[in-house]
């Protein structure tokens, strides 16, 4: 049997459920992860459903209403254990919405976006910058997440059967990375999560998921071939880390490290120098770096590069600068060596950037 396609979803988009997510627009005010796929295709606000039996695909595109916001919300099963959700959206007020607990482990790639998780009313976690967030949700354990308003929300967010985590990316149970085994230890009432750098290979597959020109079935085999190479970087930057060698920083030195990230964060031409970098953290260079890449996860140099780049394609995308002006505004002296600089990031030339995607 082939693939198999359903394109008569109505096109005028339905409300989330006031206040609500994914979840609540598909499965109502408390509804689950699976219940959102399983109402997929019955739900007169999906436009487009896609179907690959053979492969045991299924994926839909849920369009923003324009008075609530910008954008939209890809979903994508693969088979009964990866579920995938891939936000490009905008909203024009804050949203809330119940999460309850499916025993699964979840890998949050962030690109861009504020959103906070309520893992404790003491205790919310709040993701407002790329990063990977991986976390274990128990059945029973139900939290809150909301997002900020008028910010883009960009990421994927993978959810994985334990089993099938183990099944495919690893002999047996012992060959868990340490930080990883730890997350899915047996506490029923308790929220595991672990947060890490999102090195530039991790951003660059998130940001081709996020940006595919694929329609119908090509973005459904597209789809899974990045996410099993996104969760194999993934579980490799875990055995990364265990293998890395215990740096022990000081109060002084995280203080440091941090203040160099933030100036990264925001200088963006001219690009600083890590002599620059180092002088304005205060410490050594040898420091920084070696520290820098301890506690981040990347090297200096590939995180200058990874915010400028970002700044760009913002610049690009949501501010329609012009390429030179948008080079200029990332530090680059000629619009050739951002060109190419920005083609070896995302795989695409900066006037291709503009397009918006449609299915």
């Amino acid at each position: 049997m082939g693939p198999d396609f359903s394109d008569d979803r109505p096109e005028t988009p339905v409300a989330p459920e006031q206040g609500g997510l994914f979840r609540a627009f598909l499965a109502g005010p408390s509804g689950t992860l699976g219940d959102a796929f399983a109402n997929l295709e019955r739900s007169p606000g999906v436009r487009v459903i896609a179907r690959h039996p053979r492969r045991s695909l299924l994926g839909a595109r849920i369009d923003f209403p324009p008075c609530e916001g910008d954008g939209y919300w890809e979903l994508t099963r693969i088979g009964e254990d990866v579920y995938v959700v891939v936000a490009n959206v905008s909203y024009k007020s804050s949203r809330r919405e119940l999460v309850p607990g499916d025993g699964m482990i979840q890998f949050y790639f962030k690109l861009s976006g504020d959103l906070t998780l309520g893992v404790s009313q003491t205790e919310p976690l709040r993701l407002n910058r790329p990063s990977l967030l991986v976390y274990f949700q128990p059945v029973g354990f139900d939290m809150h997440e909301w997002s900020a308003p008028r910010v883009r929300e960009r990421s994927v967010t993978v959810n994985v059967r334990t089993d099938y985590l183990v099944e495919n990316f690893m002999s047996s149970v012992a060959e868990l990375p340490p930080q990883l085994s730890a997350l899915l230890r047996d506490s029923p009432r308790e929220f595991n999560y672990c947060q890490l750098a999102l090195n530039s290979r991790m951003f660059e597959l998130a940001a081709k998921l996020v940006d595919s020109v694929y329609t119908g079935v090509l973005a459904l085999v597209h789809t899974e071939a990045l996410i099993l190479e996104l969760l194999c970087a993934a579980v490799a930057e875990f055995g990364a880390v265990a293998a890395a060698p215990i740096e022990q920083f000081s109060e002084h030195d995280l203080r440091c490290l941090h203040a160099a990230r933030g100036l990264l964060l925001k200088q963006f031409a001219p690009a600083p120098t890590i002599r620059q970098v180092a002088r304005a953290a205060g410490m050594s260079e040898t420091t920084l770096k070696r520290g820098f890449k301890s506690l981040f996860g990347e090297t200096v140099f590939d995180f200058s590069v990874r915010c400028r780049m970002q700044h760009a394609l913002t610049l690009l995308r949501e501010r329609h600068m012009p390429v030179a002006r948008v080079a200029e505004a990332v530090g680059y002296s000629h619009q050739t060596s951002f060109a190419t600089a920005f083609h070896r990031h995302f795989g695409l030339r900066p006037k291709d950037a503009r397009g918006h995607r449609t299915r």
